[in-house]
């Protein structure tokens, strides 16, 4: 079993063929992607159990992340905000993302949602917050 190192990793986001990266990432939260399932249960199961179904459907869950904060550089996270892509816009118009790890495996993924925080503290550089919720199911390479 190999162990990848984190340092490297780059987290990029855009709008079709423009997905740069995102400088100054401290941390990333992976999507925890999930298999929905259904409780299948009857009033006439005598089994203690609870038996459950998978949907075939697939959540891709949400990709979050830590970083040093600067509006100046940070305009693909900041420009969703302006101008969101319209509903109903063509795939060329929608937010995607790719996180690279050092050795060249990605995840790659159509982002539906954006979320931007920050936090301001005595002895610390500004941070800020992100969160992605995920489009359909994660691609690897």
């Amino acid at each position: 079993m190999s162990i990848i190192q984190c340092k490297g990793t780059v987290f990029s986001m855009g709008v079709g063929d423009s997905v740069p990266a995102i400088a100054q990432v401290i941390s990333l939260d992976l999507p925890k992607t999930k298999i929905e399932s259904f409780e299948a249960d009857t009033l006439d199961n005598e089994n203690a159990g609870i038996p459950k179904k998978s949907t075939g459907r697939v959540d891709g869950g949400s990709v979050s992340g830590e970083l040093f904060l600067d509006l100046a550089i940070h305009t693909s996270l900041t420009a969703i905000f302006s101008s969101p892509p319209a509903p109903g816009a063509s795939a060329d118009e929608q937010y995607t993302g790719t996180i690279t790890f050092p050795g060249g495996s990605k995840m790659s993924f159509d982002i539906c949602s954006v979320e931007l925080g920050g936090t301001v503290a005595l002895n610390d550089g500004l941070k800020g917050d992100f969160s992605c919720e995920l489009d359909g199911c994660t691609t690897f390479s």
